[in-house]
């Protein structure tokens, strides 16, 4: 149903030019003025970095002098890139007067398109721009909507007014989680909403949040099943506004709604009744539905891991990492339930392993080429954990923030949030969630991620605490001055309900940045000797005797005037143990998953003698001189064939990790 974009063969894609701006091997410095944010894009940041380029983009002046000594000295074999946001001659003049000058501009790229439009695009969308064929003729800022609608979101304004179609598109768009310019999403809801068939529809809503579209589906498909047996499912709350029964394009979209997560399949009696087409929505009453879950999610993961691995890109892995979150919680929930292994083949304990090692071989190649790049690329969304502060700034300074509370739920996994999220979002009705997804500091253990995640700073420039988080609280502190607030303005302490009492800092109208650490989710990992269902298991008892302290904390913190903001360090990982080093001083830091080295001959000895290891090192966010030797896939540093949850490591589980803004529904 959906239109595709149209792919111009004879003109170079916006990346090509750009590229073509930057040849290896000519300029040993370049100041670039991007106020566009051209060079934000993952496939040009991954482009740059192999024709050997290193970028800078720090508009703080004193972090920006301190990164340039770090890097010198510079040449045409290790290029330095300065971007600014401004013009080059605001930059200091020992880099302006030696620096070959360049200036992108987004209007030369898109002449034929209204600025503001496409000025409103995220790098990736424009990229995808890029690769259609330009308009033969200049177009109005109506017109250029229309065409991004077609070609960046494909979104065909006359088929989706046949809400077969809008449904199969929402639940692309929504899995996709790109999200749509204000003035683009304007002016397609003021196109939906002209058509007499969704005149009762809340499309700003569907349009606006996952979870609503998700949960007018399940409603309209329990309404149907309910008319179509005589027997309501449940009380519906919403009139029925799709005709299953009747519309073939919604009944071919069943199946896409279903691998998607947006509708799981309901309990009735008697489903043989029901046509054909409508079996893999309903499940007779004796039915487990895990099986069935456990199932669709493989073979979904298998079609996204389809293709060249160094091919993917950030938001693709993302994709991956919610598809294999929820498939984890699903297996690891087989022991809890009675006879369900049973409904499990030998072929789908086989695919579960093959899946493992091919997303963590995938993902482990995938960090080499893209880990880097998306390390300087902090706005307008956050990539990487230290990231994050910078981008709460950036939020009080765009209004969408006032004061700004950062939550950090220490070692909690994106499975872990997905089963707290499930308890959590029945509880509050009155909270929005919205959901992103970060990369957590490699390596991944707290005294360097957590750190990365409070600071703001890359490893590089807390070089000298690598081993211990003791400076939090000045790091935190020392990041807000530097946007302008006081120290006695801001507050960071560690929380663990429900012992301690709610923080002070709820009652002083001074703080304007808060920052909670709360360890227990880590304790648990540590304290976990029968695996990840173990973990899984605990975190449901976390839910009822810890957590009702903690949405009470949050509760607060939203009715005195803070945004809050969850987010983790890492996350963590079930391995089996292959032996433990005999470095003597020569290592740092000794964890079960990595291992830091100030001296890679040192790290290069211990690699020789324990071969399922990867070297990791001088990829621009840690200190040069430090080197890390992680255990590779799902090994530890333990006693051979010992089982330990840890984290540390580089497998998707450890670093992909979640960052959500809760605030008040509105």
């Amino acid at each position: 149903m959906q239109s595709r974009p149209t792919f111009s063969r004879q003109n170079p894609s916006m990346i090509d030019k750009i590229l073509s701006y930057f040849p290896p091997g000519i300029y040993p410095l370049i100041l670039v003025s991007d106020p566009d944010g051209l060079l934000s894009g993952e496939e040009v940041l991954v482009a740059l970095a192999q024709r050997g380029f290193t970028l800078v983009h720090e508009p703080d002046a004193i972090l920006l002098r301190r990164r340039i000594e770090q890097l010198k000295p510079f040449s045409v074999y290790h290029p330095l890139m300065v971007v600014t946001a401004g013009e080059v001659n605001t930059l200091p003049y020992d880099l302006w007067q030696p620096g070959r000058h360049l200036v992108l501009a987004l209007h030369t790229f898109f002449p034929k398109l209204k600025y503001p439009v496409v000025r409103s695009l995220a790098p990736e969308q424009l990229t995808r721009l890029s690769r259609v064929a330009a308009p033969e003729q200049d177009l109005s800022q109506q017109a250029s909507i229309r065409f991004i609608l077609r070609h960046v979101f494909e979104a065909d304004l006359g088929m989706l007014r046949q809400p077969a179609n809008l449904i199969s598109w929402l639940n692309a768009y929504h899995a996709r989680q790109d999200g749509m310019p204000q003035m683009v999403q304007q002016a397609l809801l003021e196109s939906l909403q002209s058509e007499l068939a969704y005149r009762d529809w809340s499309l700003p809503e569907l349009l606006a949040s996952r979870d609503q579209f998700s949960a007018f589906i399940k409603e309209q498909w329990s309404t149907y099943l309910g008319q179509s047996t005589g027997r309501p499912v449940r009380e519906e709350r919403t009139p029925y506004l799709l005709n299953f029964g009747a519309d073939p394009g919604l009944q071919d979209a069943l199946p896409g709604l279903l691998r998607s997560g947006m509708l799981i399949p309901l309990s009735i009696d008697q489903p043989q009744h029901l046509p054909l087409w409508s079996r893999p929505g309903v499940l007779a009453t004796e039915e487990e539905r895990t099986p069935r879950r456990i199932i669709a999610l493989q073979q979904h993961l298998t079609t996204l891991l389809a293709g060249p691995a160094d091919a993917a890109l950030w938001q693709a892995w993302q994709a991956i990492a919610y598809t294999w979150a929820e498939l984890n919680n699903l297996w690891n929930s087989v022991g809890q339930i009675s006879n369900l292994s049973k409904f499990l083949s030998v072929e789908q304990h086989q695919a579960q392993i093959h899946l493992q090692e091919s997303i963590d071989s995938r993902f482990a190649a995938w960090l080499r080429q893209h880990y880097a790049p998306l390390g300087g690329r902090s706005l307008p969304k956050p990539h990487h954990v230290h990231h994050i502060p910078r981008y709460l700034a950036y939020e009080r300074r765009g209004g969408r923030a006032g004061r700004v509370a950062l939550l950090i739920l220490d070692g909690m996994a994106l499975a872990d949030w997905q089963t707290i999220y499930a308890a959590w979002r029945p509880r509050h009705g009155d909270w929005n969630f919205h959901n992103e997804l970060v990369l957590a500091q490699i390596p991944t253990i707290t005294a360097v991620s957590r750190q990365a995640l409070v600071s703001g700073l890359r490893p590089a420039e807390f070089a000298a605490t690598l081993d211990n988080n003791r400076l939090e609280s000045q790091e935190w502190a020392a990041f807000w001055g530097r946007e302008g607030i006081p120290v006695d303005a801001t507050a960071y302490m560690r929380f663990s309900p429900p012992q301690d009492m709610l923080p002070l800092a709820l009652d002083s109208k001074r703080i304007q940045a808060l920052c909670l650490v709360e360890t227990s989710i880590d304790e648990i990992v540590h304290g976990a000797s029968l695996g990840e269902a173990a973990v899984q298991a605990s975190l449901r008892l976390w839910l009822q005797a810890i957590s009702p302290r903690l949405e009470e904390t949050i509760d607060m913190l939203i009715s005195t005037g803070f945004t809050v903001y969850l987010a983790s360090d890492h996350g963590h990982v079930e391995a089996r143990g292959i032996g433990q080093p005999s470095e003597g001083v020569t290592v740092d830091t000794r964890g079960k998953r990595a291992r830091l080295y100030r001296d890679e001959s040192a790290a290069a000895v211990v690699e020789q003698s324990f071969p399922q290891t990867i070297r990791w090192g001088q990829d621009g966010l840690l200190p040069d001189n430090v080197w890390v030797l992680m255990a590779q896939g799902r090994t530890a540093f333990a006693a051979p064939q010992d089982m330990v949850v840890t984290h540390g490591g580089p497998t998707l589980d450890e670093v992909v990790v979640p960052f959500i803004r809760v605030s008040a529904a509105s």
